[in-house]
């Protein structure tokens, strides 16, 4: 028999929160345009950077650098005060995402870049709970922004099965 952990009751709550906007036109990558796949190291730098703007936000309740970090679609469809709204459970749960950032994150789906896009899924395997993620972001000005973010908490899985 496991022992129950004491934000089991929350994780439920939790599910899964996103923030998702939509692609602005101006200098975001036209439909069509090739763009390969940054590195693995840099896959790996955008998301420790996504999750650490959204821990800090959390910790501050300050929404406002999280949103001018990332791309104009975001920006444009989400104030700091409704991001605020969206992630106000995990705040009020003192739910702190730094630690996970002492682990490399596993991507669950193959990389993919459409429409100067970029989409990764995956999770930080922490004990008990793990840390799940759905992160989008868009090419801008030569580099890569924020342009959706979910997380959803669960419980660990045991050693030794199978799968994400």
């Amino acid at each position: 028999m496991s022992k129950s952990h004491p934000f089991r009751p929350a994780l439920a709550a939790l599910a899964l929160v996103a923030v998702l906007a939509t692609v602005t036109p101006g200098r975001v990558l036209a439909a069509g345009d090739a763009l390969a796949p940054p590195d693995d190291h840099r896959l790996a730098l955008l998301i420790y950077q996504a999750i650490a703007a959204l821990d800090q936000a959390n910790a501050t309740g300050n929404y406002t650098v999280l949103r001018d970090l990332a791309a104009p679609g975001f920006r444009d469809r989400n104030t700091a005060a409704e991001l605020g709204l969206a992630f106000a459970k995990y705040r009020e749960l003192r739910f702190a995402l730094a630690p996970v950032l002492l682990y490399e994150p596993r991507l669950t789906h193959p990389v993919v870049v459409t429409d100067g896009l970029i989409r990764l899924r995956g999770y930080f395997p922490t004990r008990p709970v793990r840390v799940n993620f759905d992160l989008t972001f868009a090419h801008f000005d030569d580099d890569w922004r924020l342009h959706g973010l979910a997380i959803a908490p669960s419980e660990a899985r045991a050693q030794g099965r199978a799968g994400p």
